[in-house]
């Protein structure tokens, strides 16, 4: 019961802070995208709008939790039984980020496929969520999963930013790569590396915030697009 923290202990606290603005962050992400689905229809737009509000939810729900364990840390209360209270805590609290985090990354990997077919989402479901309770290294699963899907979401982008070379399609790639590279960081951070735990939280926030500049652009470029449009036909 020594480890029973999702991230290491020198860094808790902080994170819960990141956590909350992880979640802001994506929760944009995830209006902008369902706005931009609203004009253009796209099945793909929808897919990313539901991604990333799993990925919301899934920092709502750690951040939460790890406020409510670090309150029971604090609680002048029999030390085993807060100990056991909080074990078990963060134990669910890996389980629901693991969770609603890893569908985002799947929704995002279901687009990156373009495979549109129920039964492999459920497939890739069965797959990951396989791995991740059969093994005791919950959090290292977490990690290395993330990083295999994001590998494909990469590669995903990386040929739609070859086609059309928009300006956009290179930092919705450029956002993926960090994210990649984030959790690629994550995992050397295993052995309670605080550089390594550090540069993963830099990169993973610029990837989000990357993505929801994005977005942005596209909302604002469409909106000119729309006003043109309306002064033409007057």
């Amino acid at each position: 019961m020594s480890n029973i923290f999702v991230t290491p202990q020198w860094f808790y606290g902080y994170d819960v802070a990141l956590e909350l603005v992880f979640a802001v962050v994506t929760i944009l992400v995830s209006f902008f995208a369902w706005k931009i689905f609203k004009v253009t229809g796209e099945r793909n737009i929808r897919l990313f709008s539901l991604a990333f509000l799993f990925i919301a939810l899934s920092y709502i729900v750690q951040s939460i939790l790890n406020f409510v364990i670090m309150d029971r840390l604090d609680d002048n209360i029999s030390t085993l039984i807060n100990l056991q209270s909080v074990y078990l805590l963060n134990l669910f609290g890996i389980y629901m980020h693991s969770i609603l985090f890893l569908i985002g990354i799947l929704l995002l990997t279901y687009v990156a496929l373009k495979i549109y077919s129920f039964q492999t989402f459920v497939l890739l479901f069965i797959l990951v969520f396989t791995s991740l309770y059969f093994t005791i290294h919950k959090t290292f699963m977490l990690y290395l999963l993330s990083t295999i899907l994001l590998g494909f979401i990469v590669y995903y982008y990386l040929t739609n930013y070859w086609e059309n070379r928009k300006p956009t399609s290179l930092l919705v790639l450029s956002s993926m790569v960090s994210l990649f590279i984030a959790y690629l960081f994550f995992i050397f951070a295993m052995d309670d590396n605080m550089l390594y735990y550090i540069i993963g939280h830099i990169l993973e926030l610029t990837a989000y915030l990357l993505v929801f500049v994005t977005l942005w652009i596209i909302l604002k470029l469409g909106k000119q697009k729309q006003k043109k449009n309306g002064k033409k036909a007057r």
